[in-house]
């Protein structure tokens, strides 16, 4: 049940209809949502359903633990019952069979492989449900007071195949306080719906339609301004599928009275690698410096140290994004470059510089690492890169009028100042319903004529 679908769209009027007239009794709603975020989740395959319980109920059950005893020996046993058995079933799910294939290419005998397709949004919920666990053990947060509820903070239907990552520390005091009867919400919450409807299927479908996709399918063929300017098409659709799929998520979740955490702020406009991870994923990237880069060590342990805790971060975060070796060289050039950042002594907003220069300077460089985030074989990947070595090259022909106004549309809607979106949302939020009704029917019309390019959202292959 994809957010850019028909069905999706009577599924969360179907959902928030039953949840307004249970909403006043707290078992009745939350059984409702879990109802409908375990409906969700079984539309892409049932069989997965039992992953996700078995991750809830192997958390529920630590943090209650943890809660009844005070030895640091039980306490620590717990905290790695939890990060082990989460891990395992990542490990075997999303990494079994290329752990598989390579051993098979190494050693030249024949392997087993794992009889299953990746589970949609295993990377997310398995983070979500190791950080309570974490901050159980940490005594940042308190137990969750009933399964249910937790296994509503797991499941929560807007969040729950790509993010954003929230913590039981955002959610899990929502669910338990009274609901919040603010008609505001679903003014507010329908415009998110409909700007990240906008954002993936007019802006991020059309450019993957018109440029990126005749790009990739012939990796060799083009010439350095080509492909490099089509590194930006691909960097700009994916920012624009990934958050549009986040404001759908923020919206479809502040109709039903939750607040979730943003996961982009105008990333395009960073002016270091340093600034732009900030703005970009920021879920994902507090997750790593919380729960990984600071355990380590952080930056209190040397300059060494320093960088190894900062490439190894970026590695694992590489990593968390597929099964793949692409991942893995991605992971290398954002930590290397992150740590040799750093190590020069680069102002970490490049202030003496231009903010156009640095800004610039910086979008070339995310744009560059984001061609690895693309899943395709490492050979494919080199013929891409070796196409900037031809300057000179016959155009192909991968870039169009439509293609060129599309990038176009992307960075003017970009740049334009925060308060405008903030103030058409707020504007919204206090329109009458025939308003809001209106500019949801205005929306899909506009979205309908562009359902032919419908691509599946990046992020759900992670």
């Amino acid at each position: 049940m994809l957010f850019n679908s028909l069905q999706f769209v009577l599924f969360l009027a179907l959902t928030l209809v039953g949840y307004r007239l249970v909403e006043r009794w707290r078992t009745p709603r939350h059984l409702l949502l879990l109802s409908a975020s375990y409906l969700f989740y079984a539309s892409w395959d049932p069989r997965y359903l039992v992953l996700i319980l078995a991750s809830t109920l192997l958390d529920y059950n630590v943090g209650r633990a943890l809660a009844r005893t005070e030895d640091q020996r039980a306490r620590k046993a717990l905290l790695w019952t939890s990060i082990v058995g989460n891990l395992s079933l990542l490990g075997v799910f999303k990494y079994g069979n290329f752990v598989l294939e390579n051993l098979e290419a190494a050693l030249g005998l024949p392997m087993p492989r794992v009889p299953a397709e990746l589970p949609v949004g295993i990377s997310f919920y398995t983070f979500q449900t190791l950080s309570y666990t974490i901050d159980r053990y940490r005594k940042t947060i308190d137990p969750a007071r009933n399964l249910l509820e937790f296994a509503l903070f797991v499941a929560f239907f807007p969040q729950l195949v790509a993010g954003p990552i929230v913590r039981a520390s955002q959610l899990l005091p929502q669910l338990a306080a009274p609901p919040r009867l603010d008609p505001k919400a679903i003014g507010e919450g329908a415009f998110l719906v409909a700007s990240g409807l906008f954002k993936k299927m007019v802006l991020g479908d059309a450019l993957a339609h018109w440029v990126v996709n005749p790009m990739f399918a012939a990796p060799d063929a083009h010439n350095a301004w080509e492909m490099w300017t089509g590194l930006w098409a691909f960097f700009a659709q994916v920012y624009c599928d990934f958050s549009g799929y986040t404001d759908v998520a923020l919206g479809a979740a502040l109709m039903f009275g939750f607040r979730l955490p943003d996961n982009f702020k105008r990333p395009f406009l960073a002016r270091s690698p340093l600034e732009f991870w900030r703005r970009w994923h920021i879920t994902l990237q507090h997750w790593l410096e919380d729960y990984l880069y600071k355990p380590l060590g952080g930056s209190r342990a040397g300059p060494l140290r320093t960088d190894f805790n900062i490439v190894f971060t970026f590695l694992v975060g590489g990593v968390w994004h597929g099964a793949n070796w692409t991942f893995v060289i991605m992971g290398l050039f954002h930590g290397v470059l992150s740590a040799l950042w750093r190590r020069a002594g680069i102002p970490r907003n490049l202030t003496g510089y231009p903010a156009l220069i640095s800004g610039f300077i910086t979008f070339n460089l995310m744009a560059f690492g984001t061609l690895f985030l693309r899943p395709m074989s490492v050979e494919d990947t080199w013929l891409a890169l070796s196409c900037l070595l031809h300057p000179m090259r016959e155009a192909s022909g991968v870039w169009t009028p439509v293609g060129a106004l599309l990038m176009v549309v992307v960075f003017g809607l970009h740049v334009t100042p925060y308060r405008w979106k903030t103030g058409l949302r707020e504007w919204f939020g206090r329109a009458p319903a025939f308003v809001v009704a209106l500019m949801l029917l205005v929306t899909g019309a506009i979205c309908s004529v562009f359902a032919e390019f419908a691509d599946p959202f990046v992020y759900f292959q992670f």
